[in-house]
């Protein structure tokens, strides 16, 4: 209008219980397939509020236009249809009707000259944003300086498009529906990576199964056995006090392993001073020291430690140079198993502990870590390089995981 910007929908107003009630949906865990499935971002915006902001940041408000509505009753009236086109766009599993889509779109070129415009995101995160423009039909750009924000925006916006409405070559699943056109939008290459992925997992737990025990439980917890869901460790340092004997200490944060209420877990150390040796038991239930038990073997901000054995304080500065000389250990404090009404927080095994020191394979990733300010919290302490982020059992982990991928491209190859 004369070059003077028009006032667009966003700064009037919108149908907020709706966008409300549809983002609520959006963030609850399990529900369906969904782009927070491949990796779960800590701030992901809800893809219902990126869709509305990115149409009513576009779209005019209709008292930008006096000439088409000259009265308050038709601004309302056409606002209103407007809030309908929302509306429709917070319905769930929107990504199952095109036809939503192609509604906004064509609304969207009315108020842009018939072209879409860009959208660039530089902070794009998740990527909710920019794949919702990528959806809605803008030409639609991401930035990050987090590596795995990238992969994800690359995923959502480079690879599953270009795979849209492609028939899956996996021999298992190609033929089953019929037709090109049954395999519509992402669900071909979704049958490519199921199939493949089966393959690799089938691989992967020949190689590494040994490694990842289960776990025998007790009559306590049912018996029998099960899967592992994860180990909780602790980093350790020799103690400098002479009553320790130099023997090594956890640094623990924290001893709850779960304070949901009605599912408390926590740790119970049990110390013996004059052998110098220490074991941790796993309570359940609500502890009679709360506050010991939120703060662990901590005592304030920073590397501020106490001795497990002797209560004595752990200076910052020792805990460092122990590092920077590679003598920060590992402790198994707990495990988390599978159960029949949820999870299951047992006690560390001996066999176990082994099991994830075994040693690694070699070709594992020894990169040194990248000179930036964000890597002081571990560069402080001497963990310098890649390997000494995570344990001989992870290295060997992500080293045959990653051949695995590298190897599926000759069944892929086979199989076009």
């Amino acid at each position: 209008m004369n070059g003077v910007a028009s006032k667009k929908l966003i700064e009037v107003a919108l149908p907020l219980p709706e966008i409300n009630d549809a983002s609520a949906f959006d963030k609850r865990p399990g529900i369906g397939a969904h782009p927070k499935g491949i990796h779960h971002w800590w701030a992901r915006l809800p893809m219902p509020t990126a869709r509305a902001v990115l149409f009513a940041s576009v779209v005019d408000d209709p008292e930008a236009h006096p000439e088409k509505w000259p009265t308050e009753e038709t601004q309302n009236a056409e606002r209103e249809r407007l809030f309908d086109i929302i509306r429709r766009m917070m319905r769930k599993k929107l990504h199952e009707s095109p036809e939503v889509y192609s509604e906004v779109r064509a609304e969207i070129l009315k108020h842009c000259h018939g072209e879409m415009p860009s959208v660039f995101d530089p902070f794009a995160g998740g990527g909710s944003i920019p794949l919702e423009a990528s959806r809605m039909g803008f030409n639609a750009h991401a930035g990050d300086l987090n590596p795995v924000a990238v992969l994800l925006n690359k995923c959502n916006l480079e690879l599953a498009p270009r795979w849209t409405d492609q028939q899956p070559v996996n021999p298992d699943t190609r033929r089953t529906i019929g037709g090109a056109e049954s395999w519509r939008e992402a669900h071909g290459v979704a049958a490519d990576i199921r199939y493949y992925g089966h393959i690799i997992q089938e691989r992967a737990v020949k190689k590494l199964g040994h490694l990842y025990p289960k776990v025998r439980l007790s009559r306590e917890y049912g018996g029998g056995e099960t899967n592992v869901i994860a180990w909780i460790w602790a980093r350790t340092v020799a103690s400098p006090n002479p009553a320790a004997h130099a023997k090594h200490v956890p640094l623990i944060s924290t001893y709850w392993l779960s304070s949901k209420v009605g599912a408390e877990a926590w740790l119970d150390p049990v110390v013996d001073k004059v052998n110098g040796t220490y074991r941790f038991e796993v309570r359940t239930g609500v502890p009679a020291n709360s506050a010991a038990v939120k703060a662990g073997t901590k005592l304030g901000r920073g590397a501020r430690f106490k001795c497990l054995l002797t209560d004595e304080p752990l200076d910052e500065n020792h805990i460092k140079a122990e590092g920077k000389d590679g003598r920060l250990g590992l402790c198994l404090l707990a495990i988390v198993s599978e159960g029949i009404r949820g999870r299951l927080y047992v006690p560390a095994t001996t066999d176990q502990m082994q099991a994830a020191i075994t040693p690694p394979l070699e070709g594992e990733v020894d990169e040194e870590l990248a000179d930036d300010p964000r890597n002081i919290w571990c560069v402080g302490y001497g963990l310098t390089r890649f390997s000494q982020l995570f344990t001989p059992r992870q290295l060997t982990t992500m080293v045959t995981l990653s051949d695995l991928v590298k190897a599926i491209r000759t069944d892929v190859k086979r199989s076009e």
